[in-house]
C-alpha cells in the first residue's frame, strides 16, 4: 500500500512540474490579441496517466495536483473571484470524468495487460487530439460566455483548444507507447509501468530550462528554432530513422524533444509583428500530428512485425499443445559439429491416454516428464507419446549410462496424476550414440527403432542401439501396420466371413428347441486365405479399430438373418462379442442400439458378450450401454469370468444374464482341485444372481461330466463342436447341430 501511494505521489509531482512549464506566445484570435502558454503539458500527462493506470486514485491525485497548481497561479498571478475558482473546479472534475470514460473505451478490461499497437492510433488520436481538447475548450467558452460575451468566449476557447492539443501532442502518445511496451518486458513490482524519467528530463526538462535561461530576444536561440521549423521535414525523417534503428526509450525521448522544440519555436516566432492566428496554428498542429503519426506508425508496425516473426519462430520450435521444444528445435540443437547422444522415450499407453483422457492430459503428461527430467537433460516433444532427451553436459562412459538409467528409473518411479487420479506410464528408452559418420536423421531413427525394440522385448532398462539396431522391430511393426490396414479395408467393405460355435445344454432347464451359438468372424487376406482372429485382432486393438469390427459383425449377422429368414433353423439365442473399445465409444453405443431396434430377429434372441476386464475398465460406459440393451430385451453375458480381482463385486453393477467361466479354470478341471473349487463357487454365485453359466474350453469327456455334476448350464469347446461357417450350422438344409 505504501509503495502504491508513493507512486501516486510521484505522478502528482510530475503533473505539478509540467503545469509550471510554460511555452509563452502571443496570438490573435477573433481580432483579440491574446497571450498565454501554447502547450499545457500537464494536460498531456493527465491523458497518459488515465490510459496507463487503471485505478481511479492515480488519475484523481494528478487532477488534484493540476487543480492546486491552477488555483495557486490564479491566486498569485492572475487573480479571480469565486466564479473563477468554481469554474476551474468544475472544469477539472469534468476532465476527470471524461478521461475515465475515454480510458474505459480505449483500454477495456479485456486488453489487460495493455500494449499500445498500431491499430490503437486512430482511437487515441480521436480521443486525445480531438475530443479531449475540444471538450475542455467548449466548456471554457460556455462558462466564460455569459459574463464576458461571445467574442471573448470564442477567444478563450481557441486558446484552451490549442494549449490542450499541443500538450497532448508533446507528451501523451510517446509516454503511453513507452510505458506499455516497457511494462510488457520489465514491469514494476505492482505491475504498473515504470516512470519515464529519461523522456521527461531530457525531452522536456532540459530544453525547458535552457530556453528559459536564454534571453527572450536571443538571436542565436531564435535562429536555431527557426531552422528547426524550416527543416521540419528533415527532422521528421531523422525521427523515423531513430525509431527504426534505436531503442524505444531513445526514440520516444527524441520524439518528445523534437515536438517540444517545434512548439517552442512556433511560440517564440509569435512576436508583436507576427501574431499567430487560428489558421496558422491549425496548420502547424496538423503538421505535428502527421509527424507524430508517421513516426509512431512506422515504429509500431516494425515492433509488431518483429513480434510476429518471433512468435512464428517460437511456434515453429515448440509443440502447440505441450509447449515443449519440438523436432525442429531438436534438429536445430543438433546442427553443430558434435552430434549428441539421443534418448528416445516411447510411452506405450499414449494412445490410450489420448483416447481416454484427451489432448490436455497427453500434453500435461509430456510437460510432467520434461519437468521430471529437467536436471538430467532437455526434453523434446516429437510426437504423441514420443519424446527425445538430450543430456546436460558432455557425458561419456559410466556417467552417461548412469544418467540414462536415471531417466528411465524416474519415469518408472514417478506418479503422473490427472484430475487427482494416478495414470500409469509405461516408458521404454532407446539410445543412439557413437556413430561418427552418422547424421541427425539416422541417429534419431536408430534411437526410435531401439525404443520400439525395447517395447517389444519388454525391456526395463535403456536399450542402446547397436548391432541390433531395431530393424527387426521396425519390420515387425511394418507387418503389423499392413495387417491392420488390410483388415480394416475388408471390414469397411463388408467382407466378413461369419462362423458359429455351438453351445450344448448340460442341465435340463437350459435346454430348449432352438439353436444356441456364438458368432465368430474370419477375414480374408489379399491372397484369399482366411485369417483367424488371433492374426488381426491385436493389430486392430492397437489401432483402436475394434468398434468398427464389432459393428461390422453385427451388421453382417443382421444381413445373413434377413437373407435366410425362411431357410434357417429356429434360433433361441445367438451371441456376439463386444470389446472394451466398443464399450467406451458413445458413437458405437448409438449405432448398436439403432441396429438392435431394427434387427432381423427379436432382441430376446440376441446375447452380447463382454469380457470382465473390459467391463471393469470402462465401467460407467459399459453399464449404461448394457442397461440399454437389457431394457430392449437382449441377453448380457460376462465372458472370461473369474480372471479379474473384483469378479464377484462387479456382479452387483453389471446386469448379466449369463456368466461364461474362463477357460483357464475349465481346461484342468479334472486335475486341479483349486479350479474345481473356483468353478463350484462361480456356479453358486451365478445362481444367487439368477444368471446361467457357460463353461468354455471343454476339451474332453471327463471335464464335461464334472461340469454336469457342478450344475453348469451350458458347455462350449472343441470336444463338443469346432467353429464352422454359419451356413453349415444354421441353415435347415444342413441340419442343426446346435440345439441342446
Amino acid at each position: 500500500m505504501g509503495r502504491e501511494w508513493r507512486r501516486k505521489g510521484i505522478l502528482a509531482l510530475v503533473c505539478t512540474a509540467l503545469y509550471w512549464v510554460d511555452v509563452p506566445y502571443r496570438a490573435t484570435f477573433f481580432d483579440i490579441p491574446a497571450q498565454g502558454s501554447l502547450a499545457h503539458l500537464h494536460a498531456g500527462w493527465l491523458f497518459a496517466v488515465a490510459m496507463l493506470y487503471r485505478d481511479r486514485a492515480s488519475l484523481a491525485v494528478c487532477i488534484a495536483a493540476a487543480f492546486a497548481s491552477w488555483a495557486t497561479r490564479v491566486a498569485l498571478i492572475e487573480g479571480g473571484g469565486v466564479v473563477v475558482y468554481f469554474g476551474g473546479a468544475l472544469s477539472y472534475a469534468l476532465t476527470y470524468a471524461g478521461l475515465r470514460a475515454a480510458s474505459r473505451w480505449l483500454v477495456p478490461p479485456t486488453r489487460q495487460p495493455f500494449v499500445f499497437a498500431a491499430r490503437d492510433l486512430p482511437g487515441f488520436a480521436l480521443a486525445g487530439m480531438l475530443a479531449y481538447p475540444a471538450a475542455v475548450a467548449a466548456f471554457a467558452g460556455l462558462y466564460v460566455g455569459p459574463y464576458a460575451g461571445p467574442v471573448v468566449a470564442a477567444n478563450e476557447a481557441a486558446q484552451v483548444l490549442f494549449a490542450k492539443l499541443f500538450g497532448v501532442l508533446v507528451v501523451s502518445l510517446p509516454v503511453i507507447v513507452l510505458g506499455t511496451h516497457e511494462a510488457r518486458g520489465r514491469a514494476a513490482a505492482d505491475g504498473a509501468p515504470s516512470m519515464p524519467w529519461t523522456l521527461l528530463l531530457v525531452g522536456i526538462g532540459a530544453p525547458a530550462v535552457a530556453l528559459r535561461i536564454a534571453p527572450a530576444d536571443s538571436p542565436i536561440a531564435d535562429a536555431l528554432l527557426a531552422s528547426f521549423t524550416d527543416y521540419r521535414l528533415l527532422v521528421a525523417a531523422l525521427l523515423v530513422l531513430a525509431a527504426k534503428r534505436c531503442s524505444l526509450r531513445f526514440s520516444m525521448t527524441v520524439l518528445v524533444l523534437a515536438e517540444f522544440l517545434f512548439v517552442w519555436a512556433l511560440a517564440r516566432n509569435a512576436g508583436p509583428k507576427t501574431l499567430l492566428d487560428t489558421a496558422l496554428l491549425m496548420r502547424f498542429a496538423i503538421e505535428c500530428v502527421i509527424a507524430l503519426w508517421l513516426v509512431l506508425a512506422l515504429l509500431l508496425f516494425g515492433y509488431e512485425r518483429d513480434a510476429a516473426a518471433q512468435r512464428h519462430q517460437r511456434a515453429s520450435l515448440h509443440d502447440p499443445l505441450s509447449d515443449l521444444p519440438n523436432l525442429s528445435a531438436l534438429r536445430r540443437r543438433c546442427a553443430g559439429d558434435a552430434l549428441p547422444p539421443l534418448g528416445f522415450i516411447l510411452l506405450d499407453r499414449s494412445e490410450s491416454i489420448l483416447a481416454g483422457l484427451g489432448l490436455r492430459a497427453q500434453a500435461e503428461l509430456s510437460r510432467w516428464i520434461a519437468n521430471l527430467l529437467r536436471d538430467i537433460g532437455r526434453t523434446y516433444d516429437v510426437g504423441t507419446g514420443h519424446l527425445v532427451v538430450v543430456l546436460h553436459g558432455d557425458l561419456h562412459g559410466d556417467a552417461a549410462r548412469a544418467a540414462w538409467d536415471a531417466v528411465l528409473s524416474r519415469l518408472h518411479e514417478g506418479e503422473f496424476l490427472w484430475l487427482e487420479r494416478p495414470v500409469r506410464v509405461l516408458p521404454y528408452l532407446g539410445i543412439a550414440a557413437d556413430e561418427a559418420a552418422e547424421g541427425f536423421d539416422a541417429r534419431i531413427a536408430r534411437a526410435s527403432d531401439a525404443a520400439m525394440e525395447a517395447r517389444d522385448r519388454g525391456e526395463l532398462r535403456p536399450l542402446h542401439a547397436g548391432a541390433r539396431d531395431g530393424r527387426e522391430a521396425l519390420s515387425t511393426h511394418g507387418r503389423s501396420l499392413q495387417v491392420s490396414t488390410n483388415a480394416l479395408a475388408r471390414i469397411r467393405a463388408g467382407e466378413i466371413e461369419l462362423y458359429c460355435q455351438p453351445l450344448v445344454a448340460l442341465s435340463g432347464h437350459a435346454a430348449d428347441s432352438g439353436a444356441h451359438g456364438e458368432i465368430l468372424c474370419r477375414l480374408q487376406d489379399e491372397f484369399g486365405r482366411l485369417l483367424l482372429p488371433e492374426e488381426f485382432l491385436r493389430e486392430l486393438q492397437d489401432d483402436r479399430r475394434m468398434a468398427e469390427l464389432d459393428l461390422a459383425v453385427v451388421r453382417a449377422l443382421d444381413r445373413w438373418l434377413r437373407r435366410h429368414d425362411d431357410a434357417r433353423v429356429p434360433i433361441s439365442r445367438i451371441s456376439v462379442n463386444l470389446g472394451g473399445q466398443s464399450l467406451a465409444s458413445l458413437s458405437f453405443a448409438r449405432e448398436l442400439l439403432a441396429l438392435v431396434d431394427d434387427f432381423a430377429v427379436a432382441p430376446g434372441v440376441l446375447c452380447f458378450e463382454v469380457t470382465e476386464t473390459a467391463a471393469i475398465t470402462h465401467a460407467s460406459d459399459a453399464i449404461a450401454l448394457l442397461d440399454a440393451l437389457r431394457e430392449r430385451g437382449c441377453c448380457i453375458a460376462i465372458d472370461d469370468f473369474g480372471i479379474g480381482y473384483q469378479s464377484f463385486e462387479r456382479l452387483k453393477q453389471i446386469p448379466a444374464n449369463v456368466i461364461k467361466i474362463d477357460g483357464s479354470f475349465v481346461r484342468d478341471l479334472a486335475r486341479d482341485a483349486r479350479d474345481l473349487a473356483t468353478v463350484r463357487a462361480i456356479v453358486t454365485v451365478a445362481r444367487a444372481y439368477g444368471a446361467e453359466t457357460v463353461a468354455e474350453w471343454v476339451e474332453n469327456e471327463q471335464t464335461l461330466v464334472l461340469l454336469r455334476e457342478l450344475g453348469v448350464d451350458w458347455a462350449q469347446g472343441f470336444h463338443l463342436a469346432r467353429p464352422r461357417p454359419i451356413d453349415e450350422l444354421l441353415l435347415a438344409k444342413n441340419g442343426a447341430a446346435t440345439t441342446g
